[in-house]
Order: structure tokens, then C-alpha cells, then sequence
């Protein structure tokens, strides 16, 4: 039996769904307008429809044989839910809603939206709901001061111009460079729950680093779809930020001790536009390469195959580093890549990065290693553009060693 709806309640209800299935059949995904459709249809049933009868109109007689079905409707439901809202984002009055727990679609009234929370709102009310995360997100906070504090103190009197003037030119001051930009590897952060009320931890996995990703990830595994969440957070190792300031600090010197001030910035917050207007300095982990990925090894001899390992195209060497130290007692080797290489209209991208932190804090110090440097450079020649891989070893109360094990020209 269906219930009755007042006449104006049903146009309004008519004219809403029509208005946002036309949105929606705009988009790729048959399988999105289907279920809307089926929701819409079902929405005056007494009874919402369950999640096999929804797989079977989607999937077919196929859905009775999947163990998995069930998860694959909720992802779908979860993806419609979004396009809802993100298509009534800032609207107040009349929308459309799927409510929790129920597969249907239903009228609602909704105030004036609230003013968007910005970052330091969005951690109160999470430390809010769970006090218990207070301590880590201090952590995160404390590194996000260092990052920024550090872009604003004055760095004269921390260069040096002594390593400077040793150095031979395989690598220019900034000032040899087009409005240099430094790009700084990050994370995107999850936050993990086992009950989906309380957020018990904030995690990394080095596989997941983008929302695409997050997305990827939650179809592979629909069994994570209630336990990990995306709250637009993302991390900037200390390790790494450290190393960029060293990098920063010897790039911006020049033999006088005075050189041009670099901008730093997230990866992630790096736009089309600024990729166009800047030479890119990239420091931080392969894994974290976000966008310059695509550029950083688009003419390489390397495959990055994983967020631990690098393949060799030509001879099928597998370079694979230990990224999370697992003994003290015994050598743990890690690999850092070094490159410089033209991008599109005259731009320059230099990578100084690592498997691992151990890596790409090797790589930075061949900055401060003229006799390394001049090696490299009668190497590889008048080659202004090239790639080098270097395996780093540690050992307890030793430095790392480098050995270069590839270096190749660049076009």
C-alpha cells in the first residue's frame, strides 16, 4: 500500500526529483541514474526496498551469486547520497534526502546553511567528539606551526655560503631559477572507527594518498566502507619538512650569502596555474608525489610500482627499500632519487626524494657533498638533465652511505 501525499507535496516532490535526475543524467554512470530512479520509484512504498532487491535491479541475476553485493549497493547509495548533497551545498528550503538507514528518497525542509567551518573548527569539533585524539592532532598541529613559522622567519642568517662556493655547478642557486616554487610531499590522513560514532585513530596508509584513491581503495575493500572516513586532512612528515628547510637553505644561498626567498607549499595545494608560472622544487617521499607524479616519470627509466619499490624499464631491476625501520641492530637499505628534467614552456622540475625519509634526507646532503657532486657532474658530461639513483644504507651510530646505482641523461 502506498501513502497518500498531499497534491502539493507530490508536485513539489515530482518537480524536485525531475530537476536533479536531469543533473545526474548529465554524468557517466547509467548504474546512478537506475538506482535513483528505483529509489524515487520506491519512495512511496510503506516499505523501503532491501539491499538484494536494489542488486538485483542494478546487477541482474549476477547479484544472487556475489557475496558482495550487499557492500557494492551500499557504496552506490553512499555515492548518490554525496551527488545530493553536494547538488543542494548552500541551498536552504525544499531538497531532496536519502535518509540513514533507509533506501528511499524523501522530502525535507533545511535553514540557511551554516558558515563553512575552517580547519581550526573542524579539529575542535572532532577533539569534541573524541577527546581521545586530542594527543596525536597535537602533534599534526605542532608540525603544521613548524611548517608555517618556518616560511615566515628570516633564513638570512641561517645560510651559509661556505658549501656554496665549493659546490660545482650541477645544481644553480635559485636565483638561476624561473620564480622558484618548493613542493613539499604530504598525506592524506584517515580517520579509522569501529563503531561509526567514535573515531578511535587517525592513520596513513602509504597506498592511499588521494581522494581517488580513498575511492579506489574503499571499492576494492567495501568491508573498510564504515570504518575509514575522509575528513580533508592531510600531514606533512616532520622528517621531511626538516629536510626541506635544509634544502631550502642551501639553494637559496649563493656565494655572496644573499639569494631569492622560495615559496613552499603542500603538494596537494599546488594548482595547474602554478605548475605553468614556477620552476618546481619537489622534497619528500616518491609515494608523495600527487600531481608531479605524472611529469616526474613520464620520460624516466623508473617505474614507481609501489609506495616501497621502483622498477628499472630497461634491465627489470627491482629497487625495493625499507621505508618503516624494523631493526636497529642491522644495515636497512633505502633508495633516493635525485632528478632534473624540462617540463612544458621552458619550466624545470627538480626531485630530491627517497623511498623513504632516509632517502630523500641522503639526497639533501649531496647538496653539502661537493666531492659527491663533482663525480655526478663528470658523469654524466654536458647532460644539463638527467636522473640518479642512489641505495642508501644505515647502520646504528654510522652515516648513511650512497652508491649510485643508476644514472641516466634526460632529454
Amino acid at each position: 500500500m502506498k501513502p497518500k501525499l498531499e497534491k502539493n507535496l507530490l508536485a513539489r516532490f515530482e518537480s524536485e526529483t525531475a530537476k536533479f535526475r536531469a543533473v545526474l543524467a548529465k554524468g557517466r554512470s547509467s548504474n546512478q541514474v537506475a538506482l535513483f530512479d528505483l529509489l524515487v520509484e520506491r519512495s512511496m512504498d510503506e516499505r523501503s526496498p532491501k539491499e538484494i532487491e536494489i542488486a538485483l535491479a542494478l546487477f541482474g541475476n549476477k547479484a544472487s551469486l556475489d557475496t558482495n553485493t550487499d557492500s557494492g549497493v551500499r557504496v552506490y547509495v553512499h555515492r548518490l547520497r554525496k551527488r545530493i548533497d553536494d547538488y543542494y551545498r548552500g541551498k536552504s528550503g525544499t531538497r531532496l534526502v536519502i535518509p540513514k538507514g533507509e533506501y528511499r528518497i524523501v522530502l525535507e525542509e533545511v535553514d540557511a546553511p551554516e558558515p563553512p567551518l575552517g580547519p581550526l573548527a573542524r579539529i575542535t569539533r572532532l577533539l569534541m567528539i573524541n577527546p581521545t585524539l586530542s594527543i596525536g592532532l597535537s602533534f599534526i598541529l605542532c608540525a603544521g606551526l613548524f611548517f608555517v613559522s618556518w616560511q615566515i622567519w628570516p633564513t638570512d642568517r641561517y645560510r651559509t655560503s661556505g658549501a656554496v662556493n665549493a659546490r660545482p655547478d650541477l645544481f644553480a642557486g635559485t636565483n638561476a631559477w624561473h620564480d622558484p616554487l618548493f613542493a613539499i610531499g604530504d598525506n592524506l590522513l584517515l580517520a579509522e572507527t569501529e563503531d561509526q560514532l567514535v573515531t578511535q585513530r587517525m592513520i596513513l596508509d602509504p597506498e592511499v594518498q588521494t581522494r581517488e584513491e580513498f575511492g579506489r581503495f574503499l571499492i576494492a575493500h567495501p568491508e573498510k566502507f564504515y570504518e575509514l572516513y575522509d575528513f580533508s586532512l592531510r600531514f606533512a612528515p616532520i622528517e621531511t619538512v626538516e629536510i626541506a628547510w635544509k634544502v631550502q637553505e642551501a639553494l637559496t644561498a649563493s656565494a655572496s650569502g644573499k639569494g631569492k626567498d622560495a615559496a613552499m607549499m603542500p603538494v596537494s595545494s599546488i594548482r595547474t596555474e602554478e605548475l605553468q608560472s614556477h620552476d618546481i622544487i619537489y622534497v619528500g617521499r616518491l609515494s608523495q608525489l600527487g600531481m608531479l607524479h605524472q611529469y616526474a616519470f613520464s620520460r624516466s627509466r623508473l617505474r614507481l610500482t609501489a609506495y616501497d619499490r621502483l622498477i628499472d624499464r630497461q634491465s627489470g631491476t627491482v629497487f625495493k627499500g625499507q621505508v618503516y625501520v624494523e631493526s636497529q641492530s642491522k644495515p636497512e637499505p633505502d633508495y633516493g632519487y635525485l632528478s632534473i628534467q624540462a617540463r612544458p614552456a621552458g619550466r624545470t622540475l627538480m626531485i630530491m626524494a627517497g623511498l623513504g625519509d632516509r632517502g630523500t634526507a641522503a639526497i639533501a646532503d649531496l647538496l653539502h657533498s661537493p666531492k659527491a657532486l663533482a663525480s655526478l657532474k663528470k658523469q654524466l658530461g654536458s647532460a644539463r638533465h638527467f636522473e640518479a639513483l642512489f641505495e642508501v644504507t644505515t647502520l646504528p651510530s654510522r652515516p648513511a652511505s650512497r652508491r649510485l646505482v643508476l644514472l641516466n641523461p634526460l632529454p
